[in-house]
C-alpha cells in the first residue's frame, strides 16, 4: 500500500490539507478578505472542506484493494476542487483572484489528484497485461 506512488500523491495532498488548516485556524486575521486566503476561508471553515478532504483520501488510501473505487472518489474531490475554485473566481476580480494563495493551493490539489488516478490507472494496467499472461 505505501509503496505505491498513488499512495504518496495522496499523503502529499493530505499534508498540504493539514497545512491550510492549521495555518488559517491559527491566524485570526485570516478572515479578512485582502489576506492570504480571505475569500477562500468561509469555504474551508464553513463546510470543514480540509478536514472532510483529508479523512476521504485516508479512506481513499485504504481502498487500495479496489482501485475503481478509488478513481471515483477522486473523481468527486476533484470536482469539490473545481467547485472551490469557481467560488474563488466568483466573489471577487479577476486579477485579485491569480494572485490569491488559495489558486496555489488548487493547481498543487488538481495535479495530486490527476498523478494519483493516472497511476491507479497504471496499476490497472500492469494487472491486466499480468492475467492474460496466466
Amino acid at each position: 500500500m505505501i509503496q505505491r506512488i498513488q499512495t504518496l500523491y495522496m499523503l502529499l495532498l493530505i499534508l498540504v490539507n493539514i497545512f491550510i488548516v492549521i495555518s488559517i485556524d491559527s491566524n485570526p486575521e485570516m478572515s479578512l478578505p485582502e489576506s492570504h486566503f480571505g475569500f477562500f476561508r468561509p469555504y474551508i471553515n464553513d463546510y470543514f472542506f480540509s478536514e472532510v478532504f483529508c479523512i476521504l483520501l485516508l479512506v481513499i488510501i485504504f481502498l487500495f484493494n479496489k482501485p475503481k473505487i478509488q478513481i471515483n472518489f477522486l473523481r468527486v474531490l476533484f470536482l469539490s476542487l473545481i467547485f472551490g475554485l469557481l467560488n474563488l473566481f466568483d466573489e471577487r476580480s479577476f486579477e485579485k483572484s491569480i494572485t490569491d494563495p488559495a489558486l496555489i493551493y488548487f493547481l498543487v490539489s488538481f495535479f495530486l489528484i490527476f498523478m494519483s488516478i493516472t497511476s491507479i490507472k497504471k496499476d490497472q494496467a500492469i494487472i491486466s497485461s499480468s492475467n492474460r499472461l496466466r
